[in-house]
């Protein structure tokens, strides 16, 4: 099937086709998608018929399926892109799979353990490729720090912290009151909403499994009636311990903090981040900078990679664009994606677990390790 293209160069008739499913963060795949030889879009899907056919022609892609159903029985499309509410992702992937197509889903990848189980079983019976769109494993502010970690440069980790702080205010305050974000029945949760980009990424970072969480909600309700805030303890398969704080109620600008400390040195990001393509600042401390009194500030760029962004930038950067490439590149070259079904499912796994503990009001719950 799309196994065969070439990944750079590529004729777009050889090329992967894509199919986009829901156009609001799906845009940004969208474009990410038409921006590299080896893809191309060639249909759009949402429930919404005239904003399918607003971003149809704003894009130039041919056909706007008026079911997902339709655009699945298209035997000419290889991938989806799932980007429909955070309650529909498990079910939709589950289906794209199911169609033999590859997915790229955006957080979370599911929001029930059997959902992320099915997944796995689909990829691992058909040789299908899934990931799990967590576009800040590619912000160029944590690429070296992350190899840094790897290679041993602060030591064993012992404990790390993560935080997802962003107001529903930003989110929701245009929206109408069914919208699915703060809708009764399918409220947008923390650990599993925005928490993803907090826990896998944080996961990644220390270079860990969590095996045991323990979390709690805040009690105050936001003014949609829905859960705002949530604390989260992990305990890491390694011995190492993590927190992980995933708030929409904060009255403070967006932010998505880490830190990562080791016996030989420890990393902190600055809280104050600026925008995708603004510098930004890491703090970093080791042992071995004889008679340092201060953790040193190193000015990097925040989201974007300087080697791409002056041509092209979506509404996260330049993530969206590394992460599709390097999923085309897993498919074509029949590898494991960066973010694929079980290292997904260890992250979303670990935000379900919490939700189980915080809803209970507390107490240790075991994290399913999918080996």
């Amino acid at each position: 099937m799309a196994g065969s293209a070439s990944y750079h160069g590529t004729a777009k008739s050889s090329a992967i086709r894509v199919g986009v499913l829901g156009l609001g963060q799906g845009r940004s795949h969208l474009r990410a998608f038409q921006l590299l030889d080896g893809a191309t879009v060639a249909a759009v899907c949402d429930r919404d018929e005239r904003l399918a056919e607003r971003v149809a022609h704003e894009f130039g892609v041919k056909t706007r399926f008026p079911t997902y159903e339709a655009m699945l029985d298209d035997p000419a499309i290889d991938l989806i892109v799932v980007a429909t509410p955070d309650h529909l992702h498990g079910r939709h992937a589950i289906m794209a799979l199911e169609a033999g197509k590859h997915v790229l889903s955006e957080i979370p990848m599911a929001t029930t353990l059997a959902e992320c189980n099915r997944i796995i079983e689909l990829t691992d019976r058909h040789g299908l490729k899934y990931h799990m769109g967590n576009q800040v494993r590619y912000a160029f502010c944590l690429r070296e720090v992350e190899r840094m970690i790897r290679t041993g440069d602060l030591g064993e980790i012992f404990y790390g912290e993560g935080e997802y702080l962003h107001t529903m205010d930003d989110i929701v305050k245009d929206r109408p009151p069914d919208h699915w974000r703060i809708h009764p029945r399918t409220p947008q949760t923390t650990l599993l909403g925005g928490g993803p980009h907090a826990i896998d990424t944080l996961r990644w970072l220390m270079g860990v499994n969590f095996i045991e969480a323990q979390a709690y909600h805040a009690q105050q309700q936001s003014r949609w009636q829905t859960t705002h805030t949530t604390v989260a303890l992990f305990k890491a398969g390694n011995g190492a311990a993590a927190k992980v704080t995933v708030s929409y109620g904060m009255v403070r600008p967006y932010c998505l903090y880490y830190a990562v400390y080791g016996s030989q040195g420890s990393f902190e990001r600055t809280r104050d981040q600026g925008g995708a393509i603004d510098d930004t600042v890491n703090y970093h401390y080791h042992d071995r900078i004889a008679g340092a009194r201060r953790m040193a500030p190193v000015t990097v760029p925040n989201w974007s990679n300087p080697a791409i962004q002056r041509r092209h930038s979506l509404g996260h950067g330049t993530m969206e664009i590394e992460q599709a490439q390097h999923f085309l590149k897993a498919i074509i070259a029949d590898e494991e994606p960066a973010i694929g079904p079980r290292e997904a499912a260890r992250s979303i796994a670990a935000g379900i677990c919490a939700l189980q503990s915080a809803q209970q009001g507390g107490g240790a719950v075991a994290i399913p390790d999918f080996s």
